[in-house]
């Protein structure tokens, strides 16, 4: 959506470029939407172009005031009452997929904005002079409130484009990676291996620790990998850990690149595993890996327009997002489950190491990650890491490393900040998780969801499913070597 958005700027240029219209490009992503200025007394021109021009006749248009868009209506079919007062109109693209599925919404367009022009000086606010001629923003874009005559002149030889300036203090400005962990439950030679493993004495591991739904592969890579093309685009490159497997359907590339456990293991004789806990342990030694990233489990979606600061802040800080689910206030029994476990031994830890406590488990959201924060939790902390890294099957004595102590670990050492993101979480189990599907993509208003499987072999979960990811994701990504299957 990115590169569309990008592409319908160009357009948008070129147009009024080729008609002699005056225009600034504002593209910076501290910008809801590209913004494109036109001096206002250019308002009619302007819509005259969008209607007649037939670079526009698959553009659609809203008028837009105080920040909030109204009804779209194809170029051809403007009509001037709505523009009256408006102080900008969104432009978007009417894109379709190949089978017909509407791809364009706000956060797609365009804004082209009318900025008046002041005919006399005029004293600025901050206590200097406006020259004549100058342009104001009629709404605060948060990146350029006014263009004097001179600025103005100057974008027009120069592509329309605000001279270059440093990077913005408050934007990342560093390479962010995402990491996956997949399995193919289904691969004969991977269940040889696990049921080998699963031959050993079990006593020592939690109730849920062989359960299949946690290696089922119902295709959400595959999703999850384009939206991450269409709602993230910066991400720089993509590792996706696994145990001597490849997705029969991928595509490697310079940004995609398959891992193998045996190339991140410490010490390899700990292989096989079939622990995510182990695994998640390890990944911090991906060689090449940037120094922050996002941990992504392959049920795990961008569901909508996203941006590196969600999840980072430019001064090295990351953050992440506690749930209002509590960690289980009893002490360690035989019955608890891995996830319940890990969350009490986290718990202990941070009693331990920093005499406080934690209550709240996080949110089932990608996780952002530091490199730095890993490796001193690990020079640290050696011991535990070994010990998780050896957990062939899930323990009763395993930590949960990156979906929850790292997290609090790197706020206690002041490298992380608890915040907020909107998100999404379905298990397919639910009697309610075919309602929520709908309800997301209907509204389209999470930034990330999740789609979990605690435990069901329903045919009808799976149609559900594959309908949904078919309608949110209807584009291919670069990493698809072999289409979709046909009953998708």
């Amino acid at each position: 959506m990115w590169a569309y958005r990008a592409e319908l700027t160009t357009a948008i240029s070129a147009l009024l470029d080729a008609h002699q219209v005056e225009h600034l490009v504002l593209s910076e992503r501290l910008l809801p939407n590209p913004v494109i200025a036109v001096d206002a007394e250019q308002r009619s021109r302007v819509l005259h172009l969008l209607k007649t021009q037939p670079t526009a006749a698959k553009w659609w248009l809203s008028p837009h005031r105080d920040g909030i868009a109204g009804t779209a209506r194809p170029a051809r079919r403007l009509l001037p009452r709505p523009m009256v007062g408006a102080s900008g109109i969104l432009v978007c693209r009417n894109l379709l997929t190949a089978n017909g599925l509407p791809l364009n919404d706000s956060e797609t367009g365009v804004l082209i904005q009318f900025w008046d022009r002041v005919d006399a000086e005029s004293t600025s606010t901050g206590g200097g002079v406006h020259a004549a001629g100058t342009r104001f923003a009629p709404d605060n874009n948060g990146v350029l409130a006014y263009a004097d005559p001179q600025l103005w002149q100057m974008v027009q030889d120069n592509d329309h484009r605000l001279p270059a300036t440093p990077p913005h203090l408050l934007l990342v400005n560093e390479p962010i990676d995402v990491v996956y962990t997949w399995v193919d439950g289904a691969d004969p030679a991977w269940r040889r291996r696990k049921a080998e493993a699963l031959g050993q004495d079990l006593s020592s591991y939690t109730s849920d620790a062989a359960i299949d739904a946690r290696f089922e592969s119902r295709d959400e890579l595959r999703y999850s990998l384009r939206s991450i093309e269409m709602f993230a685009n910066w991400v720089n490159h993509i590792w996706i850990v696994t145990d001597q497997q490849k997705p029969s359907w991928l595509r490697e590339d310079d940004r995609l690149t398959v891992v193998d456990h045996r190339d991140i293991f410490t010490d390899p004789s700990a292989l096989p595993v079939y622990n995510s806990h182990a695994i998640e342990s390890q990944l911090h030694h991906i060689p090449g890996l940037s120094n922050r990233y996002l941990y992504f489990n392959d049920d795990m979606l961008f569901a909508s327009q996203a941006a590196p600061e969600d999840f980072f802040y430019a001064n090295d800080i990351h953050r992440f997002f506690p749930s209002p689910a509590l960690i289980d206030t009893s002490e360690h029994t035989e019955q608890d489950i891995a996830v319940t476990a890990a969350a009490k031994n986290n718990r202990d830890f941070m009693r331990t190491e920093f005499g406080r406590t934690i209550t709240n488990k996080l949110r089932h959201t990608p996780q952002a990650q530091s490199k730095p924060v890993m490796e001193r939790f690990e020079a640290e902390h050696p011991d535990l890491i070994d010990q998780v890294m050896r957990s062939r099957l899930r323990q009763d004595t395993d930590y949960s490393l990156t979906s929850s102590l790292s997290q609090y670990y790197a706020f206690a050492i002041k490298q992380a900040v608890p915040t907020a993101i909107a998100n999404g979480y379905v298990d397919l189990a639910s009697p309610h998780a075919e309602y929520l599907l709908h309800l997301w993509q209907r509204k389209r208003d999470r930034t990330v969801i999740c789609v979990n499987d605690s435990g069901t072999e329903s045919e009808r979960a799976n149609r559900f499913l594959r309908r949904f990811f078919v309608n949110y994701y209807p584009l291919p990504s670069r990493w698809e070597a072999v289409p979709a299957s046909s009953n998708d």
